[in-house]
């Protein structure tokens, strides 16, 4: 007898998705969000009239047609509404000098080779790349089958190449001096990762199928939590979950804060890995190659910290993202910083009353450090206003008169993430993160131990929000076979 009930921890996007692709197979899905609002990480939030989006920075899959756009169609989030802006980022100096990453590859070229004409052939050589690699988007893998990934083979020496070096190494190999600065930070001022990272964003930005979702992330979020409810799913929001129910060797249900019990056939949990793990499993033994993805705490958290700004200034003719590189080091919270990421969202006029705008800046910073100023509460809140003024003040140099303008100031640290998302302090692998096949295939984490029992999301190796979606309904499919329950897709 197969199952017919699923009980789904968190409403994530991957929970979400599983939730979906449940219903479609007539299951009985009941979803458990500890927050009041769909999405988890993907999410933005309302202060005074302007929305600060807190996850979306280019969506894949928004090209008619292709798989991912097609995962979208099912889950109820495409067709939609998106904006594809004209830059991945520009890089700036106090002293006027701009490099502007066009998502048009020509102009792309042109420009480099205009600013940098004794970087010419390494620039021919980056640009040359992203155009190879235009055909294939790397994160479509997680719904592809595995037979489907053959057809990347055309792409693997590009992706080889570009991969055995990162940003911050490929950025030593140019000879203008400001290039080599800048090179860098052009991705997220993400400097340590390879550059077929890069080089993937840049060339699906260039296929238009990289782009902003108008109204950002919790919109996104709603709209596959109402193609879960008018599949027949339900979703209760308040509810945290204590334990995982495993009787033997199978997970038979959850039991919430308040003690209530909820029975199920099989269990999706789509909450923090480590608290899935090592709190809601803390009677069940944890397989080693498990525990071996998540050995060691670690404090380190990037874009921890977002700083967002509501302000009465016009930013339609901003760029999309900045890199603002600066002569003299500055302090901001934990960090002493040679430059500023900004992320500017004049492009949507949904986020903010008219004519004004919404700049964002997104920090790295150390977990425990805002643990420990919350021993405190007058100086945690202390240190987030004077980290908000300080950021102000940091970009009036690039934008003057700015501090009379902001109508809005919010700081969000990690803990407030923690607060809303269960999304707490990350731990490393003792020999890496989670493998490729799992990122690249989409597939969720399972434990030898307890069979019926799936963990998704980007702790549990989603890769972005198109990876924990396709973890989600991979889930399903692995149900699927548990039960001899026949999956239907239209995506591959």
């Amino acid at each position: 007898m197969g199952a017919k009930s699923v009980v789904i921890i968190g409403a994530g996007i991957g929970g979400l998705a599983a939730g979906c692709a449940a219903r479609q197979q007539g299951f009985e899905v009941q979803i458990l969000e500890m927050h009041g609002l769909p999405g988890g990480l993907c999410t933005s939030w309302t202060r005074s009239g302007y929305t600060f989006d807190g996850s979306i920075h280019h969506l894949a899959g928004c090209r008619p047609g292709t798989p991912l756009y097609r995962m979208w169609e099912e889950l109820g989030a495409m067709p939609t509404e998106v904006l594809l802006p004209e830059d991945l980022t520009q890089v700036e100096t106090p002293d006027g000098r701009r490099f502007t990453v066009y998502t048009d590859l020509d102009r792309l070229e042109e420009h480099m080779l205009d600013l940098f004409p004794e970087d010419r052939q390494r620039i021919r050589s980056y640009v040359s790349a992203a155009r190879k690699l235009a055909r294939y988007d790397l994160l479509e893998t997680v719904v592809r089958p595995p037979i489907g990934l053959l057809r990347y083979l055309p792409a693997a020496p590009q992706m080889i190449r570009w991969g055995r070096f990162t940003m911050a190494q490929a950025a030593e190999r140019f000879r203008n001096p400001f290039l080599r600065r800048a090179f860098a930070t052009i991705q997220y001022d993400w400097p340590d990762i390879p550059v077929a990272i890069h080089l993937n964003m840049l060339a699906q930005c260039a296929q238009r199928n990289y782009g902003f979702p108008v109204g950002g992330s919790l919109p996104f979020a709603r709209s596959i939590e109402q193609r879960f409810r008018e599949l027949g799913g339900t979703i209760e929001y308040g509810q945290r979950v204590e334990r995982i129910l495993v009787e033997g060797d199978r997970a038979v249900g959850v039991r919430l804060a308040d003690s209530t019990t909820v029975e199920a056939d099989a269990v999706i949990s789509n909450a923090f890995a480590p608290t899935t793990l090592f709190r809601m499993l803390e009677d069940v033994e944890i397989p080693k190659a498990v525990l071996a993805r998540f050995a060691k705490p670690s404090p380190e958290t990037v874009m921890g910290i977002h700083v967002s700004l509501g302000v009465a200034r016009n930013l339609s003719d901003e760029p999309h993202a900045l890199v603002l590189l600066l002569d003299d080091p500055t302090v901001l919270a934990d960090r002493t910083l040679d430059r500023i990421a900004v992320e500017l969202y004049g492009l949507d006029e949904t986020l903010a009353p008219p004519g004004k705008g919404v700049i964002k800046v997104l920090l790295n910073t150390d977990y425990t450090y805002w643990e420990q100023l919350a021993e405190s509460p007058t100086r945690y809140a202390e240190a987030k206003e004077r980290l908000g003024r300080d950021v102000v003040e940091a970009l009036g140099a690039r934008f003057p008169g700015l501090g009379a303008q902001v109508e809005v100031l919010d700081v969000a640290t990690p803990l407030t993430t923690e607060r809303y998302t269960g999304v707490g302090l990350s731990y490393t692998s003792e020999s890496g993160d989670p493998s490729l096949a799992c990122m690249l295939l989409g597939r969720p984490l399972t434990l030898s131990t307890v069979r019926n029992l799936w963990l998704v999301g980007q702790s549990a190796g989603g890769a972005g929000i198109p990876g924990c979606a396709a973890q989600g309904r991979h889930a399903v499919r692995a149900l699927r076979r548990a039960h001899r329950h026949r999956f239907r897709s239209n995506t591959t």
